[in-house]
């Protein structure tokens, strides 16, 4: 895309339509959100075409893939109370177990597979580094980017639709949560449970298990690399014998769940239904433990300041995605009663909404997003023994192979990855991530330049600059890493581009913005930076560092914004998250 003038580009207005079921969502949340009118200014589009070197033969690192496990239920179970539905049913309450549980979500379906990583060892040209991409490489097209903006995601694939929820008021099978529920399959999150006919159910009354939670949760955070463990941290959670453990190991991993302790170790109880403020504490913590002012009187007649879930339940009810049941004598959360399957999509579908994201404690490393990437922008990738060319060659993929992801990034921008369950390391240039569950959601629920307000987030050193909250949350990292390395921010021109603003950029760039309803900048999922505020600009050092370290934060250069494609544009990199 090129560079457009800040004052050509019209900021989002509130959507209407932006509604939650349940309860306010719009207050106080933790992320601040400024959505300000940019100043019009006269700045020029600098063609800065011939910028490209090999790239930086750095070191990056990647987060561990896992795969996704077959969808199955996990155990039976009956159904309970619905959270927080805009009437008052009076859910039935589980005893909570004797030792005080860790709060851990469980989510219950069927996962949606991964894509089966595939790993050849095609013939590598002589050259040592991967042959890039040429003008009429698979990834390039003879159009111009603006009407083949790279696609970061897959297209949202029709509507799952299961028999048992109903949107139809007066339906046997109405659901209030309807809307949630299929927010929650477009999205990804959830495919409910094949029938042999072909048909799909929800089951939206049977409750979360512990070990649903997990995966919805892992889902959630855009399935995030990770190697499960050869060792299970959980007594009663097997490497080879549970459905979820990928999920349930990713959890102990990121600090969301602890599980009971118990003889012999740590007990997570997979198939326990999770109680309302267990499932609050796993959000919490999937926040990243926000910090939380405490009223001096709770906001729930049924839970006390001394609970050990209070700061969770607290700040779930802040962030407008819980206000509970209301009564006469005031508003209930009903701590220890279970969720249903319709309930948490209600949440999530809240929590989503107010840009709530997974968010590790440590914020100064990469969170790579994808537990499978594949080759893109070469002919043939070296998979090499250590992050830097100056190690052993250990095997070559070809054009678009997957290869699954461990997790590790090294601090040079390569990738660590496994062939064939044995670890090696892959430049971050020549990989992308595909299918972004952030991506997916954004587009099954809204429409290109239309995105409400509630659904970004600034930049923290440009606050005029918004993208998806995941996509801004994953730049702030990348930029964290920059300015530690440069003692400067990542000089941003644009970001998120509303639908006015495609019409006005079209119209003053023609061919060289892309058609109106199709840009990525208008699913806020692209920057454009500043070329000239880099020392030697887009041949420079610092570039090319830059331009290296973006897989490892779930961003690319797409191939037709590199040299050979056709249009570079080197200022110009889209999120895959």
């Amino acid at each position: 895309m090129p560079i457009i003038p800040k004052g050509c580009r019209a900021r989002p207005s509130r959507d209407p339509a932006d509604r939650e079921a349940g309860p306010r969502i719009h207050a106080r949340i933790t992320r601040t959100r400024i959505f300000a009118t940019r100043a019009a200014s006269a700045l020029a589009m600098g063609a800065a075409l011939a910028f490209f070197v090999t790239p930086a033969q750095a070191q990056v690192v990647s987060p561990s893939p896992s795969d996704t496990p077959s969808v199955a239920p996990s155990s039976t179970v009956a159904p309970t109370a619905t959270p927080e539905p805009t009437t008052s049913p009076a859910p039935g309450t589980t005893p909570r177990p004797s030792p005080a549980p860790t709060a851990e979500p469980d989510a219950a379906e069927s996962p949606a597979p991964a894509p089966s990583p595939s790993t050849s060892n095609d013939p590598a040209p002589p050259s040592d580094e991967p042959t890039p991409d040429t003008a009429d490489g698979a990834d390039e097209s003879a159009d111009a980017p603006s009407t083949t903006d790279l696609e970061i995601a897959a297209s949202a694939g029709p509507r799952i639709q299961f028999v048992d929820v109903s949107s139809r008021t007066g339906d046997a099978l109405y659901s209030e949560f309807a809307a949630e529920i299929a927010w929650l399959a477009d999205s990804g999150l959830s495919e409910g449970w094949l029938l042999s006919d072909g048909s799909r159910e929800f089951r939206p009354y049977a409750s979360v298990s512990r070990d649903a939670m997990a995966a919805f949760l892992y889902r959630f955070a855009s399935s995030p690399a990770h190697v499960p463990p050869t060792r299970s941290p959980f007594v009663d959670v097997l490497p080879t014998t549970t459905e979820f453990y990928p999920e349930i190991t990713w959890a102990a991993d990121a600090g969301i769940s602890t599980g009971w302790k118990v003889s012999g170790g740590n007990a997570y109880r997979p198939f326990t239904a999770i109680t309302r403020e267990a499932m609050a504490a796993f959000l919490y913590r999937y926040a990243g433990s926000p910090d939380v002012t405490l009223p001096q009187r709770s906001p729930f007649i049924d839970v006390s300041s001394s609970s050990p879930f209070y700061k969770a339940m607290v700040w779930l009810e802040s962030t407008g995605a819980s206000n509970g049941w209301q009564t006469d004598n005031g508003a209930e959360f009903r701590p220890r009663a279970t969720i249903t399957r319709d309930a948490m999509a209600a949440f999530v579908n809240r929590l989503d909404s107010v840009g709530v994201a997974f968010t590790p404690v440590d914020a100064s490393t990469p969170l790579l997003r994808h537990s499978v990437m594949y080759v893109y922008g070469a002919d043939t990738l070296n998979i090499r023994s250590g992050p830097t060319t100056s190690h052993t060659v250990i095997a070559r993929l070809s054009r678009d192979a997957a290869v699954p992801t461990t997790g590790t990034v090294s601090s040079g921008g390569w990738i660590e990855v496994l062939i064939d369950g044995k670890r090696g390391w892959a430049s971050g240039y020549y990989l992308i991530g595909k299918g972004g569950a952030t991506i997916t959601q954004a587009k099954s629920t809204y429409s290109n330049g239309r995105i409400p307000e509630s659904h970004l987030c600034p930049l923290s050193w440009d606050r005029a600059e918004i993208l998806l909250c995941q996509a801004a949350e994953d730049f702030e990292r990348l930029n964290l890493a920059f300015r530690d390395r440069y003692g400067y921010n990542i000089p941003v021109n644009d970001s998120y581009r509303d639908y006015a603003g495609q019409v006005r950029a079209k119209e003053l760039y023609g061919y060289l913005a892309a058609t109106p309803g199709t840009s990525n900048h208008g699913w806020a999922a692209a920057v454009d930076i500043s070329g000239s505020s880099l020392p030697g600009g887009y041949q420079g050092a610092t570039y090319l560092w830059l331009r290296q370290q973006l897989a490892g934060y779930n961003w690319v250069l797409p191939t037709w914004a590199r040299p050979a494609g056709s249009k570079p544009e080197p200022w110009h990199f889209e999120y895959t998250g």
